[in-house]
């Protein structure tokens, strides 16, 4: 894996994100923290900055779509929590006594964050990925006529959500889905092939031979199974690149990815099986699916991925074990993250 980058520092990447200001995201104008301030609804105090060339003020809150949208640090936390607990936003803005379109704006602003937050961090430190499996996921859109799936990249030995596309079983969406991991991952140069593992769609095989374009250093195995009324009957290897010696160990499999596709359908209502509860719009899918892979991949400890301490303790009740994040795993953080991290960490992007 990546050695663990140096901590995120936010007072040099400080910028005004006034889209008025001249010097809208210039990372060369000069910014100072001026003060502090609480809200009406919310006693938590917000930092104010100092904009040194545009002459004006603003909140660390400016940093993401939140602002402005009458609402506190805890109620935006909430909102997120329990949307990761496989509630709907109907059902969110019930419990919290808010209007179901001030939810589902909120839930926006996260979305759009987390969006960013996960390609740049993701852009900028080349990820050293080993060995991936993709699946996908079926649901509806509006009604159960109208089938969407839901094309998951996952990298296994650091339990990694690396990216999602929403849209039809077809070679389009996979592409697209490949096209993301592969930036991500950056050219294929490795003392070792990546290995890619998923089930018989055809669509993957098509996916990898057109984006992996004039890279040999990749294999692939298709892990075929064949259901007779629902139950499992065979399962065959079709290896389409590379041979069984390229899958040592517990490689020859999509386990690691059925697994996490049941955490999805645990955490995403929209996913749940047999319900009422399918999505009616595109867009609010995207933004819970969003919001799930922040809190997975680094907000959340994995308790696979944790380390035995040292020097553990010798009493029972002292701490044995350090536990990590996927993205603590991968080398992209050294802790775990916060929402508010999240909603006030400055992410400069070119307008």
């Amino acid at each position: 894996m990546n050695s663990a980058p140096t901590p995120l520092n936010i007072e040099s990447t400080l910028f005004c994100p006034r889209r008025s200001c001249p010097c809208y995201q210039s990372l060369e104008n000069h910014i100072t923290k001026d003060g502090t301030y609480t809200t009406k609804n919310d006693g938590v105090v917000r930092q104010m900055f100092n904009c040194g060339e545009g002459k004006h003020r603003f909140s660390e809150t400016g940093y993401s779509d939140l602002f402005g949208k009458h609402g506190s640090f805890k109620e935006y936390e909430q909102v997120c929590k329990l949307g990761c607990y496989g509630l709907s936003a109907d059902a969110i803005a019930d419990v919290l006594l808010k209007d179901p379109r001030t939810i589902a704006t909120w839930q926006r602003g996260v979305s759009k964050k987390a969006n960013l937050f996960h390609d740049v961090i993701c852009l900028s430190i080349t990820l050293t990925v080993l060995f991936i499996q993709m699946d996908e996921l079926w649901s509806f859109l509006r009604n159960k006529n109208n089938t969407l799936w839901v094309f998951v990249g996952f990298e296994v030995d650091s339990r990694f959500w690396l990216n999602f596309e929403l849209g039809s079983r077809t070679t389009h969406t996979a592409t697209q889905l490949v096209t993301r991991i592969k930036d991500y991952i950056g050219k294929l140069s490795r003392t070792m092939p990546l290995k890619v593992t998923t089930d018989k769609l055809a669509a993957y095989k098509t996916a990898l031979q057109s984006v992996f374009t004039g890279h040999s250093d990749y294999v692939y195995l298709q892990i075929v199974k064949k259901r007779v009324k629902m139950r499992l009957v065979t399962v065959k290897k079709c290896f389409v690149k590379g041979t069984e010696d390229d899958f040592k160990g517990k490689t020859q499999n999509t386990s690691y990815i059925e697994r996490f596709n049941l955490t999805l359908r645990q955490r995403v209502s929209y996913l749940q099986r047999k319900t009422l509860g399918y999505c009616k719009k595109k867009a609010h899918f995207t933004d819970t699916l969003w919001i799930n892979l922040y809190d997975y991949n680094y907000r959340c400890p994995h308790k696979s991925l944790r380390q035995p301490l040292a020097l553990p303790g010798v009493s029972r009740f002292q701490k044995k074990w350090t536990h990590r994040t996927p993205a603590m795993a991968m080398g992209l953080t050294q802790a775990a993250l916060t929402w508010r991290f999240l909603f006030v960490m400055p992410i400069s992007v070119t307008p």
